[in-house]
């Protein structure tokens, strides 16, 4: 007899009335082993809740037209700064901006709502997306540090990490360097990034799991943030070296060509570990042309895509750096290259630059 406690999760909603509101109620309805706080019409009714109720993860709809949502993100994040807080929108370039600025203050991820002008119309899908997210910062968040509610420590619930087997470094100098992220992945990007040296010599191509109009803008911040070149790619691109290229959003991308000479490939093929665009596509083809000169960082994220791709960088003679799962907001990718034995290194974000410049001097 299985006789296993399922653990169940809780998630606060603040959303006002309207497309966000009536979608995250109807997804959320009779949702399995998920208690649902709210939802609250306002920021302070929602706030106040917060502050008395733990709940393991907030929906914030920061597309809110009545009030500022990114002043109740503050707040939220003032009373846990471990708060795991997904961004709810329609994808308007207004909502993209305010959740641009709310990655940057500590929300962990965005879902865009069904309907509208946006391609993604199924609300099974956007259900089953949804759930799956709420699912992963749960599981996320009780393995954080235990937060403070009225004084008294939550104690942590979660599994024991299974042991960690690193590698050697190859000994190959890398010839370009590959990052995968998704959950809690642009923050982790803008401070990788912002360590590396202005003169790294690498073409670096990211994949972000991210929605069409945020990819661009996420370059634009890099750009601004770090100083460095950084485009959202474009079908037949030449990689430059020093220069960043993100993975647009709704396509793969990939490369095609020699080490010398690689361009890139965009595509809108089936999603794969349901992302498009996804980490695997890309460091696959990265692996083909460059093989034992591959360098890879997987980067904060739910589930495990670019698994795959990372074994065969290792099998080619590359290298692969993981973030550790204290700094990281869902050590889900970063995790699954990590237990199966593919890092030369798990670190925490605010030492994988330095560990990416010993590799790429030698």
């Amino acid at each position: 007899m299985n006789t296993k406690k399922t653990v169940k999760s809780s998630v606060l909603v603040i959303a006002e009335p309207g497309v966000v509101g009536d979608n995250l109620t109807q997804a959320l309805k009779f949702a399995p082993n998920l208690e649902v706080v709210g939802p609250f019409e306002t920021g302070p009714t929602g706030v106040s809740a917060f502050g008395k109720y733990h709940a393991d993860t907030i929906i914030l709809d920061i597309g809110a037209l009545h009030e500022n949502p990114l002043v109740t993100l503050n707040r939220l994040l003032q009373i846990d700064p471990h708060a795991k807080i997904i961004m709810a929108s329609t994808l308007t370039f207004s909502n993209v901006r305010k959740s641009m600025t709310g990655f940057e203050r500590g929300a962990a991820d965005f879902i865009q709502m069904p309907g509208g002008h946006t391609r993604k119309t199924d609300k099974g899908a956007f259900r089953a997306d949804l759930l799956r997210l709420i699912g992963a910062m749960a599981d996320a968040r009780r393995n954080d540090t235990p937060r403070q509610i009225a004084g008294k420590p939550t104690a942590k619930t979660a599994e024991p990490r299974k042991s960690i087997t690193l590698r050697d470094v190859s000994p190959h100098r890398p010839s370009v360097l590959a990052v995968g992220s998704s959950t809690g992945g642009p923050e982790a990007l803008n401070v990788m990034i912002d360590d590396l040296p202005d003169d790294f010599p690498l073409p670096i191509l990211i994949t972000q799991h991210m929605p069409k109009l945020f990819t661009a803008l996420l370059a634009d911040t890099i750009s601004k943030r770090t100083g460095k070149i950084a485009v959202e790619a474009a079908e037949g691109m030449t990689v430059e070296p020093g220069k960043i290229y993100i993975a647009p959003g709704d396509h793969h991308m990939t490369i095609t060509g020699t080490p010398t000479r690689s361009v890139i490939r965009l595509n809108q093929e089936p999603p794969v570990n349901y992302c498009r665009p996804s980490v695997e596509p890309m460091l696959q083809s990265i692996v083909r042309i460059y093989k034992e000169k591959t360098l890879v960082v997987i980067l904060t994220g739910m589930g495990a895509d670019g698994q795959k791709g990372a074994e065969l960088a290792v099998e080619s003679g590359g290298s692969v750096i993981a973030q550790d799962a204290d700094t990281s907001v869902v050590w889900g990718m970063p995790g699954a290259v990590a237990e199966a034995g593919l890092c030369c290194q798990v670190l925490p974000i605010d030492q994988i630059a330095a560990a990416v410049w010993r590799i790429v001097k030698v």
